[in-house]
């Protein structure tokens, strides 16, 4: 399987970036899985890796919590893509939610979200992104 650089995982709940990480280190969907707990992490590494000049360790798949405390998913969308107006457009970026949205509060948004996955999180559903965004088979 052709691996991405990197993957950055964005959930304030650490059980649930566990076993994420755990689960996409298993598939070997990328060199590193790295972790973010809060948005302002999340911007940090994103920052530092994919600035001006970015980095090959950019992350191109970002696992994004929907509802965090301070900034929820489209928050955090919204600062990173006032920063780097430029960049998103690398990026397949997965809403991942407890409860089903609606697709066209996604859309409404005008933010770079590709999919909108209802957690947990599974091999399966992973593997389908793969498929999807990155032609993996």
């Amino acid at each position: 399987m052709s691996q991405r650089p990197a993957v950055l995982l964005v959930d304030d709940d650490a059980a649930t970036n566990y076993y994420n990480q755990r689960l996409l280190q298993r598939m070997q969907v990328s060199q590193e899985v790295l972790v973010a707990s809060t948005a302002d992490d999340a911007l940090a590494i994103l920052n530092t890796r994919c600035g001006h000049p970015a980095t090959a360790a950019c992350p191109t798949l970002i696992l994004l919590d929907f509802n965090m405390p301070l900034f929820n998913g489209f928050e955090f969308l919204r600062a990173f893509t006032q920063r780097h107006p430029a960049l998103p457009q690398a990026f397949v970026v997965v809403l991942l939610t407890a409860l089903p949205l609606n697709p066209h509060l996604v859309e409404d948004q005008h933010l770079p979200v590709t999919a909108v996955l209802t957690k947990p999180l599974t091999a399966e559903a992973v593997n389908q992104l793969l498929r999807n965004y990155f032609g993996v088979s």
